[in-house]
């Protein structure tokens, strides 16, 4: 649109110009003329006079200078006119010509991006599938012809293309499903076998299968083993080479367009079935009249750096408009190229046309503009067609979306919109259960209700997978919420899903656009719609709508203000590490040990509490840092203080994140650091949530007893948070049981929660772990837990968490009235 109003503005120049020219020479022709005149009259007053004879020969035969002035004068007029015409034209042209390659090198480009994307998604859903599929392919029952092998692998193969479905140990030794049944044999060095014992997702090149001989690409997903957490074989399938040959081969201009799959040498992964290069070498450079060795390089260059390009050469024997993309697996790259003559052949002939016609009218000039605006309409149509629309539902993608919402707002005036962002839930358990062409079905019936309900001066668009934005008019809150349960309602009763008891449910997130978001880019308004159909995830009432808020914009910013600071706050000890004391009640109220604590207490901010950052960290992966950062800074203390000052003793304890927990080399860095600063077995305690037992089991067993094997306590903490199954207790040997806070609120069943509390502490006791019981705060509590049999106590009636500086201070000025006592 803007490229056609900067034509009409350049027109409209050119023409005011012209005009501006005429008006020039009318005035010197009419000066002219005065002239002439007067020449007339001075030459007539020396001739003799013939009544009525005067005009004829002024105006035909007149030899006075003036009459040959005269007609040079129109003769310059005329060829100025047309030359103005025609230059100006010419101009024109070309500029528009310009600006219809930059255009359809736009457009060429987002169209092999299209390509690009269409074969990611396209990968990554058959990694989703075989991932989803390895979960079970950890029983070694699969290795038997009568087992789960068989029954899965006709699941696959139902499900998808697949020509081959199979299984490899460690060892390279397989099983295998193909076209004459199930095989056994040894994959051992085949590289994809290999990447995916090393952890890889692996997709192969084209390949020959060695049965019938189809051209396949084989993918291969790592099995994990559920105990221990390791890779114990792969599960592998054989995909047609023809499902990426029906994505890249989507060509334009009557088939004269082609497009490869090629590696960073400029091999043909996938080559295109067009006649111009089939039979022509196993490489794009491997034609006739190939690119210069500069232009090669700087190809091979930006293949190498996984950059995307562009550019207009001879190559497969025709001038073509090239784009590549890297398409982020392997090093592939997709490579598109369209002829450059069906491009501009009709711009050519309009051209010529049209410098030939101007110089005649202006109507003719203005009709070849015209001309030259439908051939490039036509083109542009062509490539919008496959650079805008999903060519799943037949809609608006993503891109053009935000062309036509950024100019619905633009012209918004008064009006109030919306952006609606929604995903259907578990849309990949859909595909797994119904087939991938039901779940197409689902995403065109979704799409084709979408159109129902858009209003004039509405536009919605599929982004991906099943995830679609719409921007809406509303008056109120309410009316959004109506259109999205309707929506919603509508996948609900899908009639291939609901007719088998399945119910497809949908989330919505939207962001109400106010007037002051004039500088706001979409893509911003974007966010924020997705900030809030995150959070409707999150809802617990039933609902699966969420509004954006100025909440969730100031936890947005702080989460990234946080994030940009972090690093620098953990160099800049920012990050500082607090003791609490926990008593032993049993014996004298002394001092048992203490829980390292982390307070961020920044320059600008001040105290910032945990609970503003730590689960973010949680989310981010910084905890991991931080959990060693506190640990390190603990042990070092304990080491300066208890070790080499000889002060009293006390069981250091630190809190294990889930993230930090998972690290593969966990133990080995903890165990480094309690060696470093020598300190003894037994003296450091290492507290786990018990929501980390219950996501896996057999892992958070095989840790903690790997933990207390290398000289560590272990204590499960906020024990009645949230789970508290005894199941838990009964298989897991944990040292010290930390009861939540939580337990000791008893309300209007004081009697009850003091009988739960007891026999829990009596329960612990029976299995040789101790109590500690945290969030306490009055003295009558700490009297009943004695009376219970708890062993310590951690709360404000005895210290709130304090500096370290200040903790040593409170040990030494503890008083305990019994001597030491062994603790464990």
């Amino acid at each position: 649109m803007m490229q056609h109003e900067k034509m009409y503005q350049v027109l409209t120049k050119e023409i005011a110009d012209i005009n501006e020219r005429i008006k020039k020479l009318d005035y010197l022709y009419i000066k002219t003329e005065k002239m002439h005149r007067l020449l007339s009259q001075h030459h007539n007053s020396t001739q003799p006079h013939y009544p009525g004879n005067s005009a004829r020969v002024s105006r035909y035969r007149d030899p006075s200078p003036g009459g040959t002035l005269r007609i040079n004068n129109i003769y310059f007029l005329a060829f100025t006119v047309s030359l103005i015409f025609l230059v100006s034209g010419i101009a024109f042209i070309l500029f528009a010509s310009s600006l219809s390659r930059e255009e359809t090198g736009e457009y060429i480009q987002v169209a092999t991006g299209q390509i690009k994307f269409a074969l990611a998604e396209h990968i990554n859903e058959e990694f989703g599938n075989l991932r989803a599929a390895s979960i079970i392919s950890h029983d070694r029952e699969l290795l038997s012809p009568d087992g789960t092998f068989t029954r899965l692998t006709k699941r696959l193969v139902a499900n998808n293309s697949y020509i081959q479905v199979g299984i490899a140990d460690r060892n390279g030794y397989a099983m295998w499903m193909e076209k004459g049944g199930i095989r056994r044999g040894s994959l051992a060095g085949e590289p994809f076998i290999e990447r995916a014992l090393q952890g890889e997702q692996v997709v192969t090149g084209t390949r020959k299968n060695a049965v019938d001989g189809i051209d396949v690409n084989y993918y291969a997903v790592p099995i994990f083993d559920e105990a221990s957490g390791r890779i114990s074989g792969v599960l592998f399938a054989a995909d047609p080479e023809e499902e990426f040959r029906n994505i890249i081969n989507h060509s334009l201009y009557a088939g004269k367009g082609l497009a490869h799959i090629i590696d960073s040498q400029g091999n043909y992964i996938v080559k295109s079935m067009s006649p111009i290069v089939i039979g022509i070498g196993d490489n794009i450079f491997d034609i006739p009249y190939p690119l210069t060795e500069t232009d090669k390089q700087k190809l091979l260059d930006n293949l190498a750096m996984g950059q995307a390009g562009y550019f207009e050469r001879k190559i497969y024997e025709a001038d073509r408009l090239v784009a590549y993309s890297p398409l982020g697996i392997n090093g592939w790259h997709v490579f598109y190229a369209v002829p450059e003559y069906m491009v501009s052949a009709g711009l050519k002939n309009v051209t010529v046309g049209g410098i030939v016609v101007i110089s005649a009218a202006v109507l003719a000039f203005i009709f070849f503009i015209m001309l030259i605006k439908r051939v490039n309409k036509k083109n542009r149509n062509a490539l919008e067609t496959m650079a805008f629309i999903d060519p799943l539902t037949g809609q608006r993608n993503y891109q053009k979306f935000l062309i036509d919402a950024a100019e619905i707002l633009k012209n918004a005036q008064d009006m109030k919109y919306a952006i609606c962002y929604c995903d259907i839930k578990a849309f990949k358990t859909i595909n797994d259960l119904f087939g991938r062409e039901t779940g197409d079905r689902l995403l065109r019936y979704y799409s084709d209700f979408l159109f129902e309900l858009t209003q004039e001066g509405e536009v919605f668009g599929r982004i991906t997978g099943d995830i679609f934005v719409s921007l809406r008019k509303y008056q109120s809150k309410q009316e959004i919420e109506t259109r999205f349960e309707s929506a919603a309602h509508r996948l609900m009763v899908f009639p291939e899903t609901f007719s088998r008891g399945y119910r497809v449910e949908l989330f919505g997130g939207v962001y109400f656009i106010n007037r002051n978001d004039e500088k706001l880019p979409l893509n911003d308004m974007m966010d924020r719609a997705i900030t809030a159909e995150k959070s409707a995830k999150t809802l617990k009432n039933g609902k699966h709508l969420c509004f954006y808020t100025d909440e969730m914009r100031e936890q947005k910013l702080w989460e990234a203000e946080v994030e940009s600071t972090m690093e620098a706050a953990l160099e800049n000890n920012e990050f500082q590490v607090y003791l609490q004391p926990k008593i032993d009640i049993q014996h004298g109220n002394r001092i048992m040990g203490a829980e390292a604590l982390v307070r961020w207490i920044s320059p600008e901010k001040g105290l910032i509490p945990p609970g503003r950052f730590i689960g973010l960290f949680e989310k981010n992966g910084f905890i991991t840092k931080l959990d060693r950062y506190v640990f390190d800074t603990a042990c070092r203390n304990y080491k300066e203080t208890v070790l080499d000052r000889g002060q009293q003793k006390y069981i250091l304890s630190v809190n294990v994140s889930r993230l930090g927990l998972l690290q593969p080399d966990f133990i080995s860095t903890y165990v480094f650091m309690k060696e470093q600063y020598h300190i003894p077995d037994g003296c450091i305690e290492l507290e786990f949530t018990e929501s980390l037992a219950f996501e896996n089991h057999t892992l958070f067993q095989s840790i903690v007893d790997e933990c207390r094997r290398n000289g560590f306590l272990c204590s499960l903490d906020d024990f009645g948070a949230g789970y508290s199954s005894l199941n838990i207790l009964k298989s897991i040997q944990v040292d010290v049981l930390k009861i939540d806070g939580l337990f000791f609120k008893y309300g209007d069943n004081s009697d009850r929660g003091r009988e739960l509390v007891k026999n829990i502490i009596s329960m612990a006791k029976s299995l040789h772990m101790k109590t500690v019981a945290e969030g306490i705060d009055e003295e009558y509590q700490v009297e009943q837990l004695r009376e219970m049999g708890c062993d310590a106590i951690q709360g404000y009636i005895f210290a709130k968490p304090l500096p370290m500086e200040e903790f040593n201070r409170f040990v030494e000025l503890w008083k305990t009235p019994m001597a030491e006592t062994k603790l464990f």
